[in-house]
């Protein structure tokens, strides 16, 4: 009976460089979950000075609408909309290191410059707002305990919002693609797809040109 299989090992790699990746990788994620401290620092600043110091809350009963009704429904939306979103930004960079792998270029220039639109960055930020300002106006019985969850919440959104915005581009910022061709991302890409749509296009007005041609040959 096998009950375990160890990773297979296609290429042959040094442990040395294998212990270098490792650290590499090790070192960007820890430089990746620094990044929304100052966000997080900053919301329990506000949360601080402009809530809890002055004493300002949900009162008993709407308390009780924004722990049930409230957080809940735009945390729920907010997660469909960032989980959509870094869906759709990892199967983009899945493509582009597939792409690099195969020196498909045509799939490069076309998801190269292509970027997540800020009318969705608008819309999560509203919802990230309505979750964190729901948390904020809660009656905490000490200020450990609301700093924690203000904080918590504030850094999970401000760490969903860096992943997506380094996987959205991938050839800048701390998480890149090393492995890139040479030329690839110095040449102009509109240029190159508007060359690659003027040629298509010639092509098909050549090949109806010819179909229009037999159809009155034959008539």
């Amino acid at each position: 009976m096998k009950l375990f299989q160890r990773e297979s090992q296609f290429f042959e790699l040094s442990k040395p460089s294998r212990w270098r990746k490792h650290f590499e990788i090790l070192v960007r994620c820890a430089l990746m979950l620094l990044f929304p401290v100052p966000f997080a620092a900053a919301s329990l600043a506000f949360w601080y000075f402009a809530f809890y110091q002055r004493g300002i809350h949900f009162m008993d009963g709407a308390e009780g609408i924004a722990t049930a009704a409230w957080i809940p429904t735009f945390g729920i939306l907010y997660a469909l909309v960032a989980a959509t979103v870094l869906e759709s930004v990892w199967e983009e960079y899945k493509t582009m290191r597939t792409a690099i792998k195969k020196y498909d270029f045509n799939t490069f220039a076309d998801l190269r410059d292509e970027e997540v639109s800020p009318l969705i960055h608008t819309t999560m930020f509203v919802l990230s707002a309505a979750v964190l300002g729901g948390f904020m106006g809660l009656k905490y019985p000490d200020f450990t305990s609301g700093a924690f969850c203000v904080t918590t919440t504030a850094y999970l959104i401000a760490l969903i919002f860096f992943v997506i915005v380094e996987i959205d581009n991938p050839f800048s910022g701390l998480w890149f693609i090393k492995n890139v061709h040479d030329g690839w991302l110095e040449t102009d890409v509109k240029e190159w797809r508007a060359r690659r749509v003027a040629e298509a296009k010639k092509a098909f007005h050549e090949k109806r040109q010819d179909i229009n041609q037999r159809k009155q040959h034959l008539l």
